[in-house]
């Protein structure tokens, strides 16, 4: 699973990148128990998400499809 960059990364980009690449499957498991046991979710998983700085967090905008970094 790959991990794409969008907006303007810091310069650590890569290095974050390739530690959630090399982590994602185990986070999206993890996510997944927590809806299942906190929020009683069944029979959904999570099939990806987006991650941003949480100064830009404020500037992020998602609908159903996909996320953007405004």
């Amino acid at each position: 699973m790959s991990v794409e960059a969008v907006g303007n990364v810091p310069p650590e980009a890569d290095r974050i990148r390739s530690t959630i690449e090399n982590q994602l499957p185990a986070i999206i498991a993890s996510f997944n128990q927590v809806l299942r046991d906190q929020y009683h979710l069944e029979g959904i998983s999570v099939g990806g998400f987006t991650v941003v700085p949480e100064s830009a967090a404020a500037s992020v905008t998602c609908d159903q499809e996909s996320c953007t970094v405004v």
